[in-house]
């Protein structure tokens, strides 16, 4: 009888496709930079072919509390609220069975702005980042100019049908692949991804992909039998012109649609690297 059921839950749920048995497949999608995000338009061909949406790290980009200067800025409450109708809007258009959510360093933005201006004991009252806010808790937006308090309830309880985990982390698993977003940055070609595969296995990790992103580079690089990916951004990277005038190499813009088998491992003919720029 078990063996039965487990083989209708593959037959169900898995695709055939060019020969392979695709069981799992998963558009990784990172550093949106939201108020910068690109449309979702950009994912047309992916709609209603993603099992997960796994969103990899700097879904804000929290510019008005960041230490870098800037010309202009939003409020972090307007940025927040553009976040999660974005994200509602991506969810619905893509329609994934199941979403996966990592924080990057410009979403601990949040923290660290919070921890330099509160006191410890008010700093206990507020979240990590606001993807908690947007995704798990809810927030309240308290107009003080108008007078009015609007509550905005989280996408896990807005979005009926999907499941959404917050994994309150800058890096998660599945199957045999880690998605991440460091801290780390080095100048070097895919050498950020390189010691971030070092520290995974250097802390007991065992994985043959890992999918970075952070850096805002596209590309491929197989180190022994590990292959690691740097998926780009999907933010408008001339909108952004952070690098401008300082001689760096150029943005790319790019998002990774990973296949994996039913033992998590990752079918390589299925899986694309997108570059958009």
């Amino acid at each position: 009888m078990y063996g039965m059921r487990r083989l209708i839950e593959i037959i169900e749920n898995d695709e055939l496709i060019g020969g392979a048995r695709v069981h799992r497949r998963i558009l990784s999608v990172s550093d949106l930079h939201v108020p910068f995000q690109l449309p979702t338009e950009t994912f047309e061909e992916y709609v209603g072919k993603v099992d997960i949406l796994q969103l990899n790290g700097d879904i804000t980009d929290c510019q008005a509390i960041s230490k870098f200067p800037k010309a202009y800025r939003i409020s972090p409450m307007e940025e927040i609220i553009k976040t999660r109708e974005y994200l509602i809007d991506l969810i619905t258009y893509i329609s994934p069975k199941k979403v996966v959510v990592t924080f990057g360093n410009h979403d601990i933005r949040f923290q660290s702005y919070l921890s330099k201006n509160l006191d410890t004991d008010l700093l206990e009252l507020m979240p990590k980042t606001s993807l908690e806010l947007i995704i798990v808790d809810g927030f309240n937006h308290y107009d003080k100019r108008k007078g009015t308090k609007i509550h905005y309830s989280p996408l896990c309880e807005v979005i009926d049908g999907v499941e959404i985990d917050y994994v309150d982390n800058w890096h998660c698993q599945i199957g045999d692949t880690i998605f991440c977003h460091p801290f780390a940055f080095s100048s070097g070609m895919m050498k950020t991804a390189e010691k971030a595969m070092q520290w995974f296995r250097n802390e007991g990790y065992r994985f043959e992909n890992l999918v970075m992103s952070h850096t805002h580079r596209v590309g491929k690089y197989v180190v022994g039998n590990t292959t690691l990916y740097e998926q780009g951004c999907c933010c408008d990277t001339k909108a952004m012109n952070y690098s401008d005038g300082r001689l760096v190499n150029s943005q790319k813009e790019g998002f990774l649609y990973l296949c994996q088998d039913y033992d998590g491992k990752v079918i390589k003919d299925k899986t694309q690297l997108v570059c958009l720029n």
